[in-house]
């Protein structure tokens, strides 16, 4: 696209992505079907991978391994969905979290590179960013969902672990992770076990340091383009 103000094809992708994401959170809770849920759950990772690639026409090495990551990810998810004895289920959790913990990494770096390269501050630079903050919990979640895998008394629970289906479960701990990551801390749910405890101190860290960077950098570069126009 040619001409002064013309924008890039891509620009309203991160809009889109927001959206998909806002309307997952939504509807999950009122899924019935666990396969749905993960169904809809790897065609937003699948989305995410996209947008981040298209916005980074450059990162032409980073393409096979993403797209390789997210194919491991579902592949274990659908492992987990089998009817499978209990043991095969938690290693087929474990396989998805290590392929879906560095996606996440991939995704969230490439698209703060795209929020930030341009040095001006547009509607879509910020819906990347947000995009990103919720993809941190999501990150901090999978790490909860395996750590209750292997011990199910690491968090104290409103409904008990044992009477929540594992989309439920998987839900009330993306609930979890995103209350510590901005640090409202309401104490429906508790961390028990030390572990639980340090990966939740280890969130709030992060999501602090995350806005205060966000903000500045925002804040930064608005006032670098104005000073430009």
């Amino acid at each position: 696209m040619t001409g002064g103000g013309a924008t890039p094809r891509w620009r309203w992708h991160f809009l889109q992505l927001a959206l998909f994401m806002a309307a997952w959170m939504l509807l999950a809770p009122h899924l019935r079907a666990r396969w749905l849920v993960q169904v809809v759950l790897q065609a937003f990772l699948l989305n995410s991978v996209l947008v981040t690639l298209w916005s980074n026409p450059e990162w032409l090495r980073f393409r096979r391994p993403m797209i390789g990551l997210w194919l491991i990810s579902l592949s274990g998810s659908l492992i987990a969905l089998a009817p499978v004895p209990e043991r095969w289920a938690l290693l087929a959790l474990a396989v998805e979290t290590a392929a879906l913990l560095p996606l996440l990494v991939l995704v969230s770096v490439g698209m703060l590179r795209y929020a930030y390269r341009s040095h001006r501050l547009t509607t879509d630079s910020v819906f990347a960013t947000i995009v990103v903050y919720v993809l941190v919990a999501l990150f901090f979640a999978r790490l909860y969902m395996l750590l209750m895998g292997w011990d199910p008394q690491s968090f104290d629970l409103p409904v008990p672990a044992a009477e929540r289906t594992p989309h439920l479960l998987q839900i009330d701990l993306m609930y979890f992770s995103l209350i510590t990551l901005a640090t409202v801390g309401y104490g429906d749910i508790l961390p028990v076990s030390e572990t639980a405890r340090m990966l939740a101190v280890m969130e709030a860290i992060v999501g602090q340091f995350y806005i205060a960077v966000v903000v500045a950098v925002f804040v930064g570069t608005y006032a670098a383009q104005r000073r430009r126009e």
